[in-house]
């Protein structure tokens, strides 16, 4: 046998061996999901980024964070934020590797309550935040919203520029303002 056959035999064999072996299917990404109990801040001045609007919590995979919402603008360019059966809202969006109840207590009004808590002050027990932009349909008091995780730290730093959906209910008090806002967090 020549050497040019032998190595067209050689590789024939190795040709066959490669089509023979499983390759595995690419995965997607895993969705993580959470569930949200948040409570409206009552004390809340109005759009800002220093005095978060909801408050709460987020159950992940069993473990408990704290959770707020800093809604700093309508999301809406145009008219007014309230008018019709929708409203529109954009705001900042942060988890915290703590227990709830070590968020100054609701309401509260007073920025320098929420200072430390504040994202761009990158507190230690941050682990993600983001932006988020969405609308709520007074309706049907449904809520849903899409964002971005701009930071994540720790166990969460895989996630990092990972798009956020988030939607629930909002639970309103009998004179006409928000209460709770319970719902599902997802990380796409």
């Amino acid at each position: 046998m020549t050497q040019l056959k032998k190595w067209s035999v050689v590789l024939l064999v190795v040709a066959f061996a490669l089509a023979c072996v499983a390759v595995a299917p690419v995965q997607a990404k895993k969705h993580v999901y959470g569930d949200m109990n948040l409570e409206f801040n009552l004390a809340w001045p109005g759009y800002n980024t220093e005095v978060p609007d909801w408050v709460g919590s987020i159950n992940i995979d069993g473990n408990e964070y704290g959770m707020l919402y800093f809604a700093f603008w309508t999301g809406k360019p145009f008219d007014d934020p309230a008018h019709g059966k929708a409203f529109f809202f954009g705001e900042i969006w942060a988890i915290y590797d703590m227990d709830p109840a070590e968020f100054p207590a609701i309401p509260e009004d007073d920025p320098a309550a929420w200072e430390h808590w504040l994202p761009v002050n990158n507190p230690p027990e941050l682990v993600m935040w983001g932006y988020d932009e969405g609308i709520t349909n007074n309706a049907n008091t449904k809520y849903h919203m899409n964002g971005n995780i701009e930071a994540a730290f720790g166990a969460f730093a895989k996630y990092e520029g990972r798009n956020v959906h988030m939607s629930g209910i909002i639970i309103w008090y009998d004179f006409g303002a928000p209460q709770y806002a319970p719902g599902t967090f997802r990380i796409n």
